[in-house]
């Protein structure tokens, strides 16, 4: 009996300290990455701003001292965070490492999420015009996200090509799709003409248009965006006005009125906050408001915070 008592206590004991040691184990492998990372960021960092460029053998010894994935990760890091010519060392490093066909194998053994995630990575590496063609084979995929991620990463890989790859998208994108694909438009140096995109009757183009509009505060852009804040899409018309108020264009116009009152209460609060935030008055907001707007419209715009961006 105090025998079996025993066994039993040893596997109620075993339970648990199975489970602290997996999570210690767990622990101790992310901190080992983020070191060897930082490291591999490092060694990476430092060839880029050299004053000479890199040899092969050096770009080649990445890859003795650490993990492709990780190679990969840290140079995906440092491209996230440089822009203009600082990249054409990066993307030498990563052809001579082979990161890019490393991934492209990476996404043909994968799929569901995993492949989804690897698009994404592939779509942010800088400048890899030689996988625009893996990513073409996506294109008609039936998931969703690798579809847009495909897309994503022929915008990377040949923005001059960038407007004709979008239309070819038939799904509306969302806000967060339309900030990626801006981001990779401009991390590569691309001429942006926003307002061919704003004239445009495609959907996805117009709310591109929109945002890089609010991106670059592009004042001369009011007229087109008074024009689409009467659009019948409510996102369209709700981005339009919104970037309207971020350039302080004129609301008092009948079209921004009327896509005031086609807002749902969630996006009136929204509409109201950046009202404040970009310095408009109470007058010129007054007749967009209800009387419970407007009450919340003073307290917002008297707060001192409000009073020191805008004074």
């Amino acid at each position: 009996m105090i025998n079996m008592l025993n066994e039993v206590a040893m596997v109620a004991l075993a339970l648990p300290m199975g489970a602290l040691a997996a999570q210690l184990s767990q622990s101790l492998y992310r901190r080992c990455r983020l070191y060897l990372m930082a490291r591999c960021i490092w060694h990476i960092s430092a060839m880029i701003m050299a004053e000479e460029e890199p040899s092969d053998k050096e770009m080649r010894g990445l890859r003795l001292r650490f993990p492709m994935d990780l190679i990969l990760d840290s140079a995906l890091f440092i491209s996230e965070r440089i822009y203009g010519n600082s990249l054409n060392r990066l993307v030498l490093i990563i052809e001579v490492c082979e990161l890019d066909y490393y991934l492209v194998r990476q996404i043909d053994r994968r799929s569901g999420e995993s492949r989804v995630n690897n698009l994404s990575k592939l779509s942010s590496l800088p400048y890899v015009a030689t996988m625009a063609e893996y990513a073409s084979d996506y294109i008609e995929s039936d998931h969703r996200a690798i579809r847009f991620h495909a897309t994503a990463a022929l915008v990377s890989a040949r923005p001059d090509r960038a407007i004709r790859h979008i239309v070819r998208f038939n799904d509306s994108l969302t806000l967060y799709e339309v900030a990626v694909l801006e981001q990779l438009l401009r991390r590569t140096g691309a001429p942006i003409a926003y307002t061919p995109l704003l004239l445009s009757e495609n959907r996805n183009l117009q709310l591109l248009g929109i945002y890089i509009c609010g991106t670059l505060l592009a004042v001369d852009a009011e007229p087109h965006l008074q024009r689409l804040a009467e659009s019948e899409d409510g996102e369209v018309s709700y981005m339009a006005l919104q970037t309207l108020c971020s350039v302080r264009g004129d609301i008092s116009t009948a079209q921004a009125r009327g896509a005031v009152l086609r807002l749902m209460p969630h996006q009136r609060l929204s509409f109201l906050l950046h009202a404040v935030q970009n310095c408009y008055s109470l007058r010129s907001c007054a007749h967009l408001l209800t009387a419970e707007e407007r009450t919340l419209f003073s307290q917002r715009i008297n707060s001192y915070k409000c009073r020191m961006v805008c004074n």
